[in-house]
C-alpha cells in the first residue's frame, strides 16, 4: 500500500474517533501541533508532509509512521470485528459564514439569520456539529492566535471549558472572541491573549450566548456560494 493524503486523513479521523477527540483543534492541542498545520494536513493541502510531523502524530497514537500513512486503519479495524456503524467519521462540511466579529470589546456581528444562499460564503471544515457557523474576525486583541481577517469556526453544541476560546454575544449585540476563564456568582470572566487588552467581566444577565470556537481558518479557505 502506498501513501495518499486521503488515506492519511481517513486514518487520523479514525484514530480521533477511537480516542474520543471531537475536532481538529482538540487534536492539535493534545499533540502540540499548530491547529492551522493540522487542518491543512487533514484537508489535503499538504501533499508531502514532513517526516517529523508524521512521526509526532504517529507517536501520539502509538503507531509507526508506516502504519499511519500506508495502512487502511478503518479496514483493519473492520477485520477485527469492529462494527462500521459504530465508527464515526469527521466529515468536511460547508460551514456558512454568517457575518463578522470584533476581536476587541464593542464588536457587532451582522445578519445572524441570513436566508440560505445569501450569506458570505462558507468554510470547508471538519465538524460533527450540524449548527456550526463561521465568522470573519477584525481587530488585534487575539494576535498572534487569531489575525485580522481570519475566520473562526463556531460549534454552538460543543461544551467549553476554562482556557477554551469562545464567542461571547451580549444582549446588546456585541460579539467578541475571547478566552473563557470562569463562570462564578452570576458572572463570566473572559480575557484576550493580547496582554494590551484587559480582561472583561460580564453579568450572566448581559449575555445572549457563549459558543465554543472549534478552530481558526485562513481567509484562503473561504469559498463563495
Amino acid at each position: 500500500m502506498g501513501f495518499t493524503t486521503e488515506k492519511l486523513a481517513a486514518n487520523i479521523n479514525h484514530l480521533m474517533n477511537q480516542k474520543g477527540i471531537a475536532n481538529v483543534t482538540e487534536l492539535a492541542k493534545q499533540i502540540r501541533i499548530p491547529q492551522p498545520t493540522m487542518h491543512r494536513l487533514l484537508s489535503g493541502d499538504v501533499k508531502e508532509p514532513k517526516y517529523a510531523l508524521l512521526k509526532q502524530i504517529a507517536d501520539f497514537f502509538k503507531l509507526s509512521v508506516q502504519e499511519l500513512v500506508e495502512t487502511d486503519l478503518l479496514k483493519t479495524a473492520g477485520s477485527q470485528s469492529i462494527e462500521p456503524t459504530k465508527v464515526g467519521t469527521l466529515r468536511f462540511t460547508e460551514v456558512p459564514i454568517i457575518g463578522g466579529a470584533q476581536l476587541g470589546n464593542g464588536g457587532h456581528w451582522t445578519n445572524m439569520q441570513y436566508p440560505v444562499g445569501f450569506g458570505d460564503g462558507y468554510i470547508n471544515w471538519p465538524t460533527r456539529d450540524p449548527d456550526a457557523y463561521a465568522l470573519r474576525c477584525t481587530g488585534d486583541s487575539m494576535k498572534p492566535r487569531i489575525k485580522d481577517g481570519e475566520y473562526v469556526v463556531i460549534e454552538p453544541n460543543h461544551q467549553f471549558l476554562p482556557g477554551d476560546e469562545v464567542l461571547v454575544v451580549t444582549k446588546d449585540e456585541r460579539a467578541m472572541v475571547k478566552t473563557f476563564l470562569y463562570e462564578r456568582d452570576g458572572e463570566v470572566m473572559v480575557m484576550s491573549i493580547n496582554e494590551e487588552h484587559l480582561p472583561i467581566r460580564f453579568s450572566l444577565s448581559e449575555i445572549e450566548s457563549i459558543h465554543y470556537v472549534a478552530g481558526i481558518a485562513k481567509s484562503s479557505l473561504r469559498i463563495d456560494y
